[in-house]
């Protein structure tokens, strides 16, 4: 094995979720050369596993040598945020769109500091000069749709939404989210199809099984409601919401 096998390995894992693993690999990378990228790395899988501090000591060590590369500058503002220090963050995550200002993923992360304090058109902002940079991040788009959502611009929440889910077809929470801005919209029967896609993906959602009972009650088809909010009842027989509806549907049902 050689360095460049290592870090092939390691980031295959980090990118499939196996952090643990990403890890061993990334520091097995470093026995044969010092790289800052698996310095970095590793430092990601350790907030991955919420191990922050072990995070931060391996941001900082990177940037005492290496002073002018954003990366490990927006890391370290990750690892404040986690911590709930926000004007540490506010700090790296500024520092870093300085560095570099056409670091697509140092706005990102600014606009999830914006976002995450509860300043959404600064949020927007932030994900706009990203998503100006490279318009195929489908989180970046899937974000800035949360972001409208928050100020009630629908439409403009729902275009993006589309948009994420363009960039990436297994972006559920993008058809999740189209489904509940058409329920907003009152349009129920397309919401209706976006439910039923998400429910493809993620079969055990009890929340969007309840939003395909509601989308079925509403536009009248109250069997396959009967049927849906049945299947939320198994899965959480304590679900007041599903029993509710499911008095109204029986009642109507008896009519």
């Amino acid at each position: 094995m050689t360095f460049n096998n290592y870090y092939a390995d390691a980031e295959n894992y980090y990118m499939s979720g196996e952090y643990e693993k990403a890890l061993v690999a990334f520091e097995k990378s470093l026995e044969f050369e010092e790289s800052f990228d698996s310095l970095n790395y590793i430092g990601c899988c350790y907030l991955e596993l919420e191990e922050v501090n072990s995070a931060i000591k391996i941001f900082n060590n990177i940037l005492e040598k290496c002073h002018d590369w954003e990366r490990p500058i927006f890391n370290l503002g990750r690892a404040y945020l986690k911590l709930g220090q926000f004007e540490n963050a506010l700090e790296c995550f500024k520092e870093a769109v300085a560095v570099n200002h056409n670091s697509e993923d140092a706005f990102y992360y600014l606009g999830i500091y914006y976002y995450e304090v509860g300043e959404y058109q600064e949020a927007i902002k932030c994900y706009i000069k990203s998503l100006n940079i490279d318009n195929t991040q489908s989180e970046t788009h899937l974000n800035l749709g949360t972001c409208y959502i928050e100020l009630d611009m629908y439409v403009k929440a729902f275009n993006e939404f589309e948009l994420a889910y363009k960039y990436n077809n297994n972006c559920k929470y993008a058809i999740k989210n189209m489904g509940l801005v058409l329920i907003i919209l009152k349009k129920y029967a397309k919401a209706l199809e976006k439910f039923l896609m998400y429910n493809n993906l993620d079969a055990n959602d009890s929340n969007n099984i309840m939003n395909i009972a509601h989308c079925y009650y509403k536009i009248n088809d109250l069997d396959n409601a009967y049927n849906w909010v049945n299947k939320v009842i198994l899965i959480d027989s304590e679900n007041k919401t599903a029993k509710k509806l499911l008095k109204i549907i029986i009642s109507k049902k008896g009519e």
